[in-house]
């Protein structure tokens, strides 16, 4: 258990393996500052090394106690097949919290699991990565008119949002999940400028919610990636809870990726030292799979899409299950 918890902080730190990260494309660090909620959000943007042309944006939230930095081999990937990643930091649910004077030789692994648990139990971290979305999309909206190296790169009408773990929760919500106050009443932060969604180790509802309520609303397209032991001890999440939000989603058209043996931390993108036989490979699929959902939803690619519905699953193999479904 101390390790797996080891490689769940670790896992949006670094790539697994530098020769998925590495690539020619153009990254640059920015701090956004949200002059109306007092906060700064960090930025770390994903380009191709040339751009001519507005390209489709992906917006990127890291897991619990991550940070910018996570799953590069994602921002790297889809910004050499023509994306412009946006991978923010979330203040007060990024490394924050845990990573200042930590030694993995001396931690106190209950203490550190206390912190954790607290954190995601906390609901102001809750709203405020729901409002993190909304205000990116705003700043996005900005420097395509503004800023002098981005200004007309954006394609605003084409935005997909992604995330893993935690942050699959804030891509859930700003696809337009509800979640319920005690009152028992529907709250949703939805935001109509999210056109698709990629939803990695997807987070299931809290205790006593309806699955069917809390996912029914989204009507965004959506791929769903997890393996067979995406099991989390921070809030006893169960590998086969991952795909709930699959099940419940009948609005768009939703494809889900079950991968045998993936754990937790290689959606993220573990630190090269935490790192298993299998991770590239399961990387690879991640990166193609997600990619081609991309092409068929924000390109409006029909060959993407035909890929998808009759050759992914030949392309996993005996990797994983691939299931998808049509909206209804």
């Amino acid at each position: 258990m101390k390790l797996l918890l080891v490689a769940i902080l670790l896992s949006s730190v670094m790539c697994a393996h530098p020769a998925i990260c590495a690539s020619e494309t153009n990254v640059k660090y920015q701090e956004w500052k949200d002059t109306t909620r007092e906060r700064n959000i960090p930025v770390k943007l994903y380009l191709p090394a040339q751009v001519t042309r507005p390209l489709p944006v992906v917006i990127f939230s890291h897991g619990l106690g991550g940070s910018r930095e996570a799953a590069e081999y994602l921002g790297n990937y889809w910004a050499e097949h023509g994306y412009i990643g946006v991978f923010i930091q979330h203040p007060g649910s990024d490394e924050s919290f845990w990573k200042p004077g930590f030694n993995l030789r001396t931690m106190d692994r209950n203490q550190l699991m206390g912190k954790f648990r607290r954190t995601v139990a906390d609901p102001v971290h809750a709203v405020n990565r729901g409002n993190d979305i909304h205000f990116v999309l705003d700043q996005l909206e900005k420097i395509n008119t503004s800023d002098p190296e981005l200004r007309g790169k954006l394609d605003l009408n084409e935005i997909a949002i992604a995330g893993h773990s935690y942050g699959s929760w804030t891509a859930l919500t700003a696809s337009g999940q509800r979640f319920f106050s005690k009152s028992n009443q529907g709250i949703s932060s939805g935001d109509r400028r999210i056109k698709a969604a990629i939803y990695l180790s997807p987070t299931p509802p809290r205790a006593g919610q309806d699955p069917a309520q809390v996912f029914g609303s989204i009507s965004v397209p959506g791929i769903h990636f997890t393996g067979t032991l995406d099991s989390s001890p921070v809030n006893n999440t169960k590998a086969e809870e991952r795909r709930i939000a699959f099940d419940n989603i009948s609005k768009s058209d939703q494809y889900l990726v079950t991968l045998n043996g993936a754990d937790h931390g290689v959606f993220g993108g573990r630190k090269r030292l935490m790192s298993k036989p299998d991770d590239e490979k399961f990387q690879e699929i991640t990166q193609r799979l997600s990619t081609a959902f991309l092409d068929a939803y924000l390109k409006h690619d029909q060959k993407a899409k035909d890929w998808m519905l009759q050759s992914a699953r030949a392309y996993i193999g005996g990797t994983g299950v691939y299931e998808s479904k049509r909206a209804l």
